[in-house]
């Protein structure tokens, strides 16, 4: 597949679905079929057009997130976003916080981030972009949408917390209008009216009108009078000893009430609300007295008329009475009212009696108490109280156990004599109250409490009362009785329970039995569960505390069940009598019963000690009774120890001796014991008698006072792993060294050896890691008593030998892929990972891997199990498998790919497919390649196709040519794979090439010379397209071979002549060979030609002539060196020539291209080496072209004054390059010659012609100012004749742009003509992708280079030189900025007339104003059509001005609408003489029209005529035409419009209606009077009722009509009876009527 870059001549939208079609056929193809038999070009062009943030997008997913920084945030926002990456969506908002401070600028990792990135690129879903949106809100950050719409940004708060919040992150809004968040979320709440939230609100922030002005305002009041109150009482709470804040609040309170009137006193009153205006009055300053009186500067609000309250206090006259008493004296001021006055009349309240503590009180009797009453009051108590002493249980029985206690300490406990006995007495009386009031749970607690601080256990009263509430919530749930009835006699049945009555206990226990069966059916829990099991504890227990026998209930149900495990488990857990236990045997299953009393024979006693669980399970009976005598010296040991000086060692050499491992683990909890001590003495303690003594092997001394170190623990180690007893190791671990990383190992043998879980095993692995790397890189080790080289031995032990214990290839491949990545491990162990691989390469073969290259490793071992494995996968013909076996132990695979490929042949020809032709075919092609592919080396691949032709020749198949062909083609594999030895094999390649010939020979000979009808050496490809042997084997060829290619081979020595040679073929065979070494010779294969002639002995006059020729003009022989065949034939020529005319002085040799052209170099006729070349170039019939190239040689060689030996030596390259460095005129062709004849590559060629233009036109001038006497333009087309010299103009134009990068800096004019000459090659060869190289170049030129240097010059050269003015527009920008446009219009500048179009486009489009330089590039190049369309739109103009303004106003200022219409009127003339001078016809007509137009306007205006006939639209024009009064008037206005009107209604009007016959005269001399019109002037008649003036015109106007016939019948149908009469009558006329309406 090739993807290649395409000219960019399409756009991406219009060949979209095109392109879309191919790439999904491409991806559809079967990559196996299809793929590798065709190239595919795809365009990816179409990614150029992406903006930069697709193209970001795409790469980011290959970006590392290190890199993310560099990047735009809008791409990277939405990649993440659309991929949901929350971690990096988190880490980058965390920096966006904080982004705005330098000091974070320059460590931050992701690009800067704005709130309108995440608003418009946020991808993902709507959960995702609430949960980014959240976290930003929590930070005070939020989006421009959300916060415009208040609705939206309350939302958002509701996520992130509410609005309620401690830390509000909304201290920087502010509304479109101002507000803060305060005041906009209060106006949202009064425009909702949500009362309550607003008051929560303004409570949680303690909002008030000092601290938020918004609330405070009077609008707000005014709309929301409940919002008034709201605030007002607020205020009222702030400040409770403020009266007026109460007195506001009652008025805001009264404009609710009153909403139509502004809340006053007054108006509470005269609304009847007497009641709330006396109460207002109250809290007014001043007070009731103040509001009454008559002042005029109090305010209106509190101010009430005094008449207006006694009428309003008329229903309550007691009131009335009080406010305002009768006084005889008016001088005389009433005094103050009190509360006491009013209430003196109401009973049973008696001021004179109460309130005397109240200075107010001016009504109290003097002997009233003065002090406030209250229960304390010593008078009150002993005249009313009921003294009573409160003990305990008072207090416990309000739920006050500290008070109780406290009273029991003082009242009893500190007097008692017996404290025990009474505290006791006290705790069954707090028991007994406890039960009683069981139902109250403040009570109960009491109680309890009560009893813990006796010093008592609360264990039974907490017990029974929770058996009691079980039982009395089962009861009323079950019962139709009331609960004060259930619960009264349960407390009986309690108090009884107290007592110690046995038959209420079971009663009792019974109850609670049902009740515990009914809670666990309720809680739908099983029955017989473990859940259940634990409710069933509460019955136990209180069988236990009230020492009745343990409740069997739910073991029965167990048994009935069958469930023996929950049976065991129970009955074990609350340690049942086992007398119990088998007595409910008898509900199991006959089965289960015989097992469990088996089971259940010998259950050891409670009072029985218990033993090591694992010591019973492993040792004997007799084991265990000697055990049980040895026990009974365990304390006379450990009291021993004591004494002992070293007690830790010889508590370990007891523990040996006494085989107790227990006294190891008690020897390392004493002081300075060793721990690897203790646990190599509890392993040998611990393990089987035949481990130990394998694990004490090594020991020679005597095992008491043997000191246990690192190298004892390594051969227990070793030992118990061998033995796989990998449990007593780990227990060790755990008891010894629980933090020791070898535990971890331990644990993963554990998991991979015995419960083949690997999965945790690597956890355990990776942990192990870690664990390691931190004791190796810790400061203090933790454990020094196990140093970790040590440690690193054991591990590589373990992991060695679990490789070994594996017992299938399967446990192995899976332990090998656990060990992969920990080699270090390994201390000179195998390579896990090739033997890893190697098992994954055999898990499905039955081959196994050998164990000693895991016991044993090494390359050599590894290797040589490798070769038996290949042996065995070779044999069962697994050839894939074994290649990857050979690979991975870097083995060769010669014989294995050869002996895979022996197979196949059988194979082929078992399924009888070897016969067909193109099998083989396809075979041999693929064979090669397999060798090709997997590297074998070249002598082995060339002895098997040599074989392989061996075997065809002797055994050929029934297409004699088929097998020669077929013969062919391996000796040449044979030959191209031998070719490939670093020291190539000459002689046997020339053997093998010897071979091949006799092949094609055979196979030319067979095909009866039909060859030398056909055009090519062979049939390359069969009729139905398929590969033949011929098109195969010239992949192949090695003739081309440069060390059989060698000079000796041209040389005449050892060439056979025609007397030399030897016939060892027979004539067939001659003239086979003979036409092939002819098509040798035309395909220039001389040295191959001159083999095959020396291989046969065979003589061929063209190989004879071709090397003579060669050898003549090297010198390397004479004429009288030639051979007698050769010698004769250049006699024979000289006589020829001899007899002919005599040669004129300067003769031209044939060519060196072709036979027709001519040679470029003119020679003399003397020079005899010349004529002798060209007679045998002549003579040879094939390889005529390599003749042809020795004399171009030989010419050149003379004219450069060197050998022929030296120029043939030399690269073709360097004689192309001088020949183009000569100055002679006709070096183009001369070189184009020479290109022909060498078979120079394009490439090449393009190269050398690159250089030679910018070599040129870096030289300075030569000749006197020759350079300077040729123009640029001229130079040009000297150097594109240099570009035709290559095939491909395109490559050319690669190579001047390449040359650029190399022009010296300041040589502008150079680079200018690079791009100009590359331009052209590219339009040559319509080259998109160049040509936009040359013009991005070109503005880079201009822009940096040519404009800052001023040098407009060459500006214009690269703009007139490329020519692409639309794409250059900058140039003419650049040239009119700095006032050099006019050097643009100079003469023979554009001499295609490209130019100056361009220029006019350019102004047109960019400069539509600068109307002088229009009309200057016009006048310039002489474009009278654009100066015509200049004229008339600056004419338009002039009328468009006229139009800007009412007529009625313009008429008013005559003298300008004057002006206005002479100069349109003169720009119109102008544009019409200009249109005509370019023969643009209808322009000019269309203005000379308007013309007259503006001249009949100009008429009209002087005549005093107001008429308005410019600017006139088409709906008006009827009536503008219909109102002139002379018709060529009428027409000028009509033809100016392009305007056909209805001229018979114009005639009607102005000749039937008016009578203005002479307006009908105008008519019949500029136009036709048609019948047509006569006839529609007769319709419009006839719809109008005629006057007598209109009869007499028509009358007239009838005389107008030549057509006599329609004369006579339009008079007859309007009733002029007297003209018909007069028709009919008249003698010119009468006759012909008379014979018309005859017939």
């Amino acid at each position: 597949m090739q993807i290649q870059s395409f000219p960019r001549y399409w756009v991406m939208e219009q060949d979209f679905f095109k392109h879309k079609s191919v790439l999904d056929s491409f991806l559809k193809y079967d990559h196996k079929d299809k793929l590798n038999k065709q190239n595919h070009r795809i365009a990816l062009n179409w990614a150029q057009w992406w903006n930069q943030l697709t193209q970001e997008s795409i790469l980011l997913p290959r970006i590392n997130p290190e890199e993310y920084k560099s990047y735009s945030p809008e791409a990277l926002w939405r990649y993440l976003t659309a991929r949901h990456d929350w971690l990096s969506i988190t880490s980058w908002i965390g920096e966006f916080q904080t982004q705005n401070s330098y000091s974070s600028l320059q460590q931050n990792k992701w690009p800067p981030l704005t709130i309108d990135i995440i608003d418009q690129s946020t991808c993902c879903n709507n959960n995702m972009r609430n949960k980014i949106l959240d976290e930003l809100a929590r930070n005070g950050i939020f989006l421009i949408s959300e916060l415009e719409d208040f609705e939206l940004f309350l939302l958002r708060l509701n996520r992130i917390g509410g609005v309620m919040q401690d830390t509000l992150p909304v201290q920087n809004y502010r509304s479109k209008e101002g507000w803060d968040f305060h005041s906009h979320f209060i106006l949202y709440c009064l425009e909702h009216s949500l009362q309550y939230l607003l008051y929560v609100y303004l409570d949680c922030y303690k909002l008030s009108p000092p601290n938020c002005s918004f609330l405070g305002k009077k609008e707000l009041h005014e709309t929301h009078p409940w919002f008034e109150f709201l605030v007002q009482c607020r205020e009222v709470s702030s400040n409770l000893t403020d009266p007026k804040l109460i007195f506001q609040a009652s008025l805001a309170n009264a404009q609710i009430l009153i909403p139509s009137n502004q809340a006053s006193v007054s108006s509470m009153l005269l609304e009847g609300h007497t009641l709330l205006a006396l109460a207002t009055t109250m809290y007014a300053p001043g007070g009731v007295s103040q509001v009454v009186q008559n002042e005029e500067n109090e305010n209106c609000l509190k101010k009430v008329d005094p008449q207006l309250l006694k009428m309003a206090l008329t229903p309550y006259p007691k009131l009335k009475t009080a406010l305002f008493p009768q006084y005889t004296a008016p001088s005389v001021l009433p005094p103050d009212i009190t509360l006491y006055h009013l209430i003196q009349s109401l009973l049973p309240f008696d001021p004179s009696r109460l309130f005397g503590w109240q200075s107010a009180n001016t009504l109290a009797i003097g002997d009233v108490s003065s002090h406030l009453p209250h229960f304390s009051s010593p008078d009150l108590v002993n005249k009313y109280a009921i003294v009573e002493r409160l003990n305990f249980a008072y207090y416990l029985y309000h739920g006050r156990p500290s008070f109780a206690f406290g009273t029991f300490l003082v009242q009893e406990l500190t007097k008692s004599k017996t404290p025990k006995q009474l505290i006791q007495q006290v705790g069954n009386e707090a028991y007994v109250l406890g039960l009683s009031s069981f139902h109250i749970p403040s009570i109960g607690a009491a109680c309890v409490c009560f009893l813990e601080l006796l010093g008592l256990d609360s264990l039974r009263l907490r017990v029974d009362m929770k058996v009691a509430n079980i039982i009395l919530s089962y009861r009323c749930a079950n019962e139709d009785a009331q609960y004060s009835f259930i619960r009264e006699s349960l407390a009986e049945k309690l108090s009884k329970l107290a007592g110690g009555e046995k038959a209420t206990t079971e009663e009792l226990l019974v109850f609670l039995e049902e009740a515990i069966w009914n809670s666990i059916q309720q809680q739908e829990i099983k029955r017989l569960y473990s859940e259940s099991s634990i409710q069933w504890a509460l019955v136990v227990q209180f069988c236990r505390l009230h020492n009745i026998k343990l409740s069997t209930s739910y073991l029965r149900e167990c048994a009935k069940a069958n469930d023996w495990l929950q049976f065991i488990i129970h009955s074990q857990l609350h340690n049942y009598h086992p007398d119990e236990v088998k007595s409910l045997l008898q509900y199991f299953s006959p089965v289960l019963q015989d097992h469990l009393r088996l089971a259940f024979e010998n259950l050891p006693s409670v009072s029985n000690s218990r033993m090591d669980s694992d010591q019973v399970c492993n040792k004997s009976p007799q084991e265990l009774q000697k055990s049980k005598e040895e026990r009974t010296d365990f304390f006379e040991i450990l009291l021993r120890c004591s004494e002992e000086p070293n007690s830790w060692c010889w508590l370990l050499a007891e523990a040996v001796k006494q085989q107790s491992p227990i006294l190891s683990v008690l020897a390392s909890c004493l002081q300075d014991a060793s721990a690897i001590s203790c646990l190599c003495v509890w392993i040998i303690a611990s393990v089987e008698d035949s481990i130990a003594a394998e694990a004490m092997g090594h020991i020679q001394d005597s095992l008491e006072g043997h000191t246990w170190d690192l190298e004892d623990f390594s051969v227990i180690w070793r030992t118990l792993l061998t033995r796989q007893k990998s449990k007593t190791l780990i227990r060790g671990f755990q008891l010894f060294f629980k933090d020791s990383p070898l535990l971890l190992m331990l644990e993963m043998y554990e998991l991979c050896m015995f419960f083949k879980n690997c999965k945790e095993a690597k956890a355990k692995l990776l942990e192990f890691q870690k664990s390691l790397e931190t004791l190796e890189t810790a400061a203090i080790k933790v454990h020094a008593a196990i140093p970790v080289p040590w440690l690193k031995e054991q591990v590589s032990f373990l992991l060695k030998l679990m490789l070994q214990q594996c017992r299938t290839q399967y446990e192995l491949g899976k332990l090998l892929q656990l060990f992969v990545g920990i080699e270090h491990l390994f201390s000179e162990g195998p390579d896990v990972k090739k033997l890893c691989i190697l098992s994954h390469i055999l898990k499905d073969t039955s081959i196994a891997i050998n164990n000693v290259i895991i016991t044993n490793y090494s390359l050599q071992n590894f290797q040589q199990e490798c070769k038996s494995i290949l042996e065995k996968l070779e044999t069962n013909g697994q050839f894939a498998l074994a290649k990857r076996v050979a690979e991975l132990a870097e083995l060769p695979v010669d014989n294995l790919v050869i002996e895979e490929v022996t197979q196949e042949i059988q194979t082929l020809k078992h399924i009888d497919q070897w016969s067909l032709k193109q099998t083989r075919i396809d075979f041999w092609k693929k064979c090669h390649e397999n060798f090709k592919k997997n590297s074998i080396s070249s002598k082995a691949a060339s002895s098997f196709f040599s074989a392989q032709a061996l075997v065809v020749r002797e055994y050929p198949t029934e297409e004699g040519q088929s097998s020669t062909e077929e013969c062919h083609l391996l000796l040449t594999l044979a030959g191209h794979w031998l070719a490939q030895e670093d020291l190539v094999p000459v002689e046997e390649l020339e053997e093998l090439e010897k071979q091949i010939w006799l092949c094609r020979i055979t196979q030319h000979t067979l095909r009866g010379n039909q060859e030398e009808r056909e055009p090519t050496f062979s049939q390359q490809i069969s009729a139905s397209g398929e590969l033949s042997f011929d098109s195969l084997a010239s992949e192949f060829s090695f003739s081309k071979l440069a060390a059989l290619n060698t000079s000796k081979y041209l040389e005449l020595n050892g060439l056979p002549s025609k007397e030399t040679c030897e016939n060892r073929l027979d004539w067939k065979e001659q003239e086979s060979l003979n036409f092939l070494i002819g098509r040798l010779l035309d395909d220039g294969c001389v040295h191959e030609a001159s083999r095959v002639c020396r291989y046969f002995h065979f003589y061929n006059q063209d190989v004879a002539l071709v090397l003579h020729c060669r050898a003549l003009a090297s010198g390397e022989a004479s004429v009288d060196d030639l051979q007698p065949e050769i010698h004769a034939l250049l006699q024979s020529a000289e006589l020829l020539e001899e007899e002919k005319e005599p040669r004129i002085p300067l003769r031209k040799v044939s060519s060196t291209s072709s036979l027709e052209s001519q040679s470029f170099v003119m020679l003399p006729p003397s020079d005899e080496m010349v004529t002798n070349l060209e007679t045998l170039t002549h003579k040879c019939l094939h390889g005529k072209n390599y003749c042809r190239r020795v004399l171009c040689l030989y010419e050149l060689s003379k004219e450069l004054g060197c050998s022929y030996t030296d120029v043939a030596a030399q690269d073709g390259e360097a004689i192309l390059r001088a020949i183009l460095a000569s100055p002679q005129s006709d070096r183009c062709k001369r070189a184009q010659a020479f290109i022909s004849t060498q078979g120079l590559e394009p490439e090449r060629v393009a190269d050398l012609v690159a250089e030679e233009v910018t070599r040129e036109l870096l030289s300075p001038s030569e000749g006197a100012g020759q350079k300077q006497m040729v123009t640029p333009a001229e130079e040009s087309q000297a150097f594109l004749q240099l570009t035709t010299l290559c095939q491909d103009r395109t490559l050319v134009g690669m190579k001047l742009l390449e040359k650029i990068s190399s022009v010296p800096h300041g040589e502008l004019s150079c680079t200018t003509e690079l791009l100009i000459l590359a331009h052209h090659c590219f339009t040559l060869t319509c080259h998109m992708e160049g040509i936009i190289r040359v013009l991005q170049a070109a503005r880079l030129l201009t822009d940096n280079h040519l404009a800052p240097n001023e040098e407009y010059g060459l500006v214009v050269r690269l703009l007139t030189g490329i020519g692409r003015y639309n794409e250059m527009t900058y140039i003419f920008e650049l040239l009119h900025k700095k006032h050099y446009f006019e050097v643009l219009m100079r003469k023979k500048l554009d001499p295609s007339g490209t130019l100056k179009t361009a220029l006019l486009d350019y102004i047109k489009r960019c400069r539509p104003g600068d109307s002088e330089k229009h009309n200057m590039i016009a006048l310039c190049f002489s474009m009278c059509r654009e100066i015509g369309e200049n004229h008339e739109a600056a004419a338009c103009i002039q009328l468009k001005l006229i139009e800007s303004q009412p007529w009625e106003d313009s008429i008013k200022n005559g003298h300008q609408l004057k002006q206005l219409l002479l100069k349109a009127l003169t720009l119109m003339l102008d544009a019409a003489e200009s249109y005509a001078k370019d023969s643009c016809v209808r322009q000019a007509l269309h203005c000379h029209r308007l013309t007259k137009l503006l001249t009949l306007q100009i008429h009209f205006l002087n005549t005093g005529q107001n008429t308005m006939l410019i600017n006139l639209g088409r709906h008006r024009l009827m009536d503008c035409i219909m109102s002139l009064p002379r018709f060529y008037q009428a027409s000028i206005v009509a033809e100016a419009y392009d305007f056909v009107p209805d001229w018979a209604e114009i005639l009607y009007q102005h000749v039937i209606l008016k009578g203005n016959f002479h307006y009908l005269e105008e008519f019949k001399q500029q136009r036709l009077l048609r019948t047509s019109i006569f006839e529609e002037i007769s319709k419009k008649y006839k719809q109008h009722q005629p006057t007598d003036t209109a009869v007499k015109n028509l009358k007239k106007l009838l005389t107008y009509c030549e057509d006599i016939y329609l004369y006579y019948k339009l008079a007859y149908e309007h009733k002029l009876y007297d003209v018909v009469n007069m028709l009919l009558k008249d003698p010119q006329t009468g006759c012909c009527l008379k014979d018309m309406l005859a017939g």
